[in-house]
């Protein structure tokens, strides 16, 4: 009985619903049309179900709200179907049988998906952390830990085991936790081997929030290591045009001491510059663009977030109901009503324009156009490409700059007028211009952006894999064999701390990295806030670190020039009111914990004034 309703969960969910491995993802077969009637035509059939008996056309000309209407009786039907099969066989037992199965479903789930994820994902011979975590079976109140006290696990977790491999039970599988001794070995591996791919989609639960491999396949890898790093000098101009027009648009006059919410304001600044290489200077400052942009990223974390703590076996009936995932369809829908038509146009305008290639627009949408063949030159495909480089963008830059200017308005004293007279000296040498020279020059900017990231980073942990295949690591010994679909990281948040690397790590040192350059016997090139190796992770290293750091950064220090330009940035006194006194030392707000993740606090103000000068 009780292996007949776990199938009816698992198999017939799956089937019933719809639930499908494909590259659109999970109720996501977008079907567009081999060709427009007009550019402006998007419209997009979305099989809602495995089965012929409920299909929806959405179509761009309906309002969204009929959209969201039909979806949502299409998903209700669904789910009353599955609820009115499974009440009927339950309802045909015995009283004994239903109590019994009442009690026994939820401790079969329980041990079923611990074994699973030890069985397949563990290894008995390395040592789990985590309170209750047993000697043969992490239990789940160990997996429940990891949600609140994910980082600390980490940190404890490296202490104990600093030159050895240790294992984190996290909420859908244990992680193997790798020695930085190993790195070099496996940081050019094949994606055959082990995937930085395939591990940020399981990681975002990809087959429900849409965020599957290809988003992040070799063209956007490709694209990004090629043409956005190649073009970072002629997009200095764009970035701090767009930089301007975001500040007018977002921050307030700030005439006197204005509280300015970090966060969400400059998220909007960043999602502006972003848009501008991403998908140039019209659509880049459409309202709905903007939005779709933005709120996708927020929807795909929050969404993966409350699934991951939802028992795998009602996943799927999770998600049918998760506002989060409407909201990404949504998106979906109205990236492609924007973007597909500018595909479109383009490719018409190649066919007839002489010299296309010298005349085409410099941006994201036509890299990936351009690098994108057979298949993958879908224009939904590329649409989908483009939502994975925003998500992949926006956040993570708009997190950094929060914590960057958290960091700052806690010390303006310390660093702002230091930090502001290297940007007046180097655009001095240029009169007034900016170019890609002017960002490698702010060195003192590059350390305090540096510093803050050490003791702020996104994660506790980076260089994550899934493992593609059974995999020997050379030099462990005795030998250590990862294997197939484990997941491995490097601790690099207790790395970033470790007082073999840095003198006093726990303190904040703006010009930390500055003074290791200058020293004698350093050199201008090393320890650059895009630098990675085996003292400094977050962004991975090697063949697969993250291919975007560069952009990030120049805009990263784009946005921050021109906030030093232009205002004075403090915390306000709690207690006397109005910005903290000349000398006042002022706390910088604590982050926000979720599993191995650090976020700055989204709701914290800090005081604007623009300059008088």
């Amino acid at each position: 009985m009780i292996r007949y309703y776990t199938e009816a969960l698992a198999a017939g969910v799956k089937e019933r619903i719809g639930l499908k491995q494909s590259q659109g993802g999970y109720l996501q077969e977008y079907q567009l049309p081999t060709k427009l009637s007009s550019e402006k035509e998007a419209v997009q059939s979305v099989n809602l179900s495995s089965h012929d008996d409920f299909t929806l056309v959405l179509s761009s000309e309906l309002p969204e709200s009929l959209n969201l209407l039909l979806e949502g009786m299409g998903l209700l039907v669904q789910a009353t179907s599955i609820a009115r099969e499974l009440w009927h066989h339950f309802s045909s037992t015995s009283i004994l049988e239903q109590v019994t199965l009442i009690f026994a479903l939820p401790s079969f789930w329980y041990l079923a998906s611990s074994a699973r994820s030890f069985f397949n994902h563990g290894s008995p011979n390395v040592p789990i952390m985590g309170k209750g975590a047993a000697i043969v079976l992490p239990t789940w109140r160990a997996r429940l830990q990891y949600i609140t006290q994910g980082v600390e696990m980490i940190h404890q977790g490296y202490r104990k085991y600093t030159d050895t491999i240790f294992q984190i039970p996290t909420v859908n599988q244990n992680l193997l936790v790798l020695p930085t001794k190993y790195v070099n070995e496996l940081k050019s591996l094949p994606e055959t081997t082990m995937s930085s791919s395939q591990a940020v989609a399981d990681y975002f639960l990809g087959s429900y929030t849409t965020l599957q491999i290809h988003l992040f396949g070799h063209v956007v890898w490709d694209v990004t290591r090629g043409q956005l790093t190649q073009n970072l000098g002629n997009h200095v101009e764009p970035l701090v045009d767009e930089s301007e027009y975001g500040f007018v648009k977002e921050i307030p006059a700030c005439e006197d001491w204005t509280a300015v919410t970090v966060h969400s304001t400059f998220l909007q600044i960043v999602g502006r510059t972003s848009a501008r290489i991403f998908v140039g200077k019209e659509l880049g400052r459409d309202a709905l663009w903007l939005e779709t942009s933005i709120d996708f990223a927020r929807c795909i974390f929050l969404g993966s977030g409350i699934l991951k703590v939802v028992p795998a076996i009602i996943r799927p009936i999770a998600a049918l109901f998760s506002p989060y995932m409407w909201r990404i369809r949504r998106h979906h829908r109205n990236a492609r009503k924007l973007l597909i038509p500018e595909i479109v146009r383009r490719r018409k305008q190649a066919a007839v324009t002489p010299n296309w290639k010298s005349r085409k627009p410099n941006d994201m949408i036509q890299w990936l156009q351009d690098a994108s063949e057979g298949a993958d030159a879908r224009p939904e495909r590329i649409v989908d490409r483009q939502l994975g480089m925003s998500f992949a963008a926006i956040h993570t830059t708009t997190n950094h700059l929060a914590n960057v200017i958290y960091d700052l308005a806690a010390r303006w004293d310390e660093y702002g007028s230091e930090l502001r007279a290297e940007v007046e000296a180097v655009l001095a040498e240029t009169d007034g211009q900016w170019k890609k020279t002017t960002l490698t020059k702010l060195s003192k900017m590059d350390s305090f952006m540096k510093e803050s990231q050490r003791l702020n980073p996104p994660s506790a942990l980076s260089f994550n894999r899934k493992l593609q295949t059974s995999y020997t690591i050379p030099s462990s010994n005795p030998p250590y064999t990862l294997a197939k679909e484990s997941y491995i990281a490097v601790a690099a948040g207790p790395i970033s701390l470790s007082g073999s690397l840095y003198e006093s790590p726990a303190i904040f040192d703006g010009f930390r990295f500055h003074r290791m350059r200058t020293a004698p016997g350093g050199s201008a090139q090393s320890h650059q806030f895009v630098t990675t190796g085996l003292e400094s992770m977050t962004f991975g290293h090697g063949k697969f670190a993250c291919p975007g750091r560069f952009f990030a950064s120049n805009e990263s220090k784009i946005i921050l020039a021109l906030l030093l330009l232009r205002y004075e940035v403090r915390f306000e006194d709690a207690e006397k009111g109005g910005p903290t006194a000349k000398g006042a030392e002022a706390t910088r707000p604590k982050n926000m914990i979720f599993a191995d993740a650090c976020f700055p606090d989204p709701n914290v103000k800090v005081l604007f004034k623009r300059r008088a000068d």
